[in-house]
Parts: C-alpha cells; structure tokens; sequence
C-alpha cells in the first residue's frame, strides 16, 4: 500500500503457507507477485543457492535486493528472510552470525525494513543470543525495541572470527 516493494525468502515448504498468511493479511498476493512488488523466494533461490551459504555471494545479493525496489520505481524494499536455512547440514552455514553481523554494514545504506525471524523452538540458546548480538533492534513479544545486547560489527566481528578459529584449530588438532 505505501508503495514498497517486498522481497521474502522462506522454508521451501511453508511457502505456500506464507503466500495464504500475506493474503489473509489482505494482499492480493497474485497481483503484487506478478507486477514485481512482492517476491517470496525458497531457500535454494535466495541464501542456499548451490546447495550452500556463500558468505560474500550472498551479501553482494542482499545489497541488490535492497537496491531492486527503488530501481524499479517503488519507494524502498522491506526485506524479510526465515532463519531456519541455517539449520541445514549444508557447507558455509556456520559463517550465519558473521553474515547476520556483516549486514550491518549495508542496510544503513537504503531505506526499508529488514526482518530476520528466528523460530526460537529450533535454534539453540548459544544461536539466539549470538543473533541478538547482531541486531540494533529486535521484535521480542510483538514489540520493537532497542537491543540492549547490540554489539556493533567491528567490535563482533573479530570475536566470531576468533571463536572460529579456535574451532577449526580444535578440529584439526
């Protein structure tokens, strides 16, 4: 309605089900689809192409996504992406809280909201709280708020490439 365009990647099987919730919210979600203002992905067309995260790939595609609304006329894009893909035993899915730290440096760039939802019955405490770390506001019981637990990039980032490096040591070892 305000003239955003929406881009949303999902569980590959709860897509449909995705598409039923937007259109009880009452989005004609054929239309919208169909003009290019709204695009739901799965998984495998958006974070988990090749059957893997590619960190830098899918940064770099971010960006575009945030960039495509405004270079095809709408006002901004709303970008929102379920979590759980990184639940998957694919290659590159343990680098989720480096790229969920690292996005902080391109949404300030463009205008919109970015939404990443996490299903807190399936990720584990140590997985929540490092994503909590990575975002400066957070929807907790329906509200928005300041983050209390934000750390800014440059002082998480060499923490998780740390934290990283002590694991891949550990392995070999």
């Amino acid at each position: 309605d305000q003239g955003d365009k929406a881009y949303h990647y999902v569980d590959p099987e709860l897509r449909d089900e995705h598409l039923r919730w937007l259109a009880e919210a009452g989005i004609n979600v054929p239309v919208v689809t169909a003009s290019g203002q709204l695009e739901v992905r799965p998984w495998q067309e958006s974070t988990l192409r090749g059957g893997r995260f590619e960190l830098d790939s899918w940064l770099a595609t971010f960006e575009q996504v945030l960039q495509s609304g405004p270079a095809a006329g709408y006002a901004q894009t709303s970008f929102m992406g379920h979590m759980e893909w990184a639940l998957a035993d694919l290659p590159g899915v343990g680098d989720l809280v480096e790229y969920e730290t690292r996005v902080n440096y391109v949404i300030p760039k463009y205008e919109g909201t970015v939404i990443c939802t996490y299903d807190l019955t399936k990720f584990g405490a140590s997985v929540v709280m490092d994503a909590l770390r990575t975002h400066p506001a957070v929807i907790i019981g329906g509200l928005l708020q300041q983050n209390p637990f934000f750390v800014p990039p440059d002082q998480l980032l060499p923490e998780i490439r740390e934290r990283r490096s002590a694991r891949e040591s550990a392995s070999t070892a």
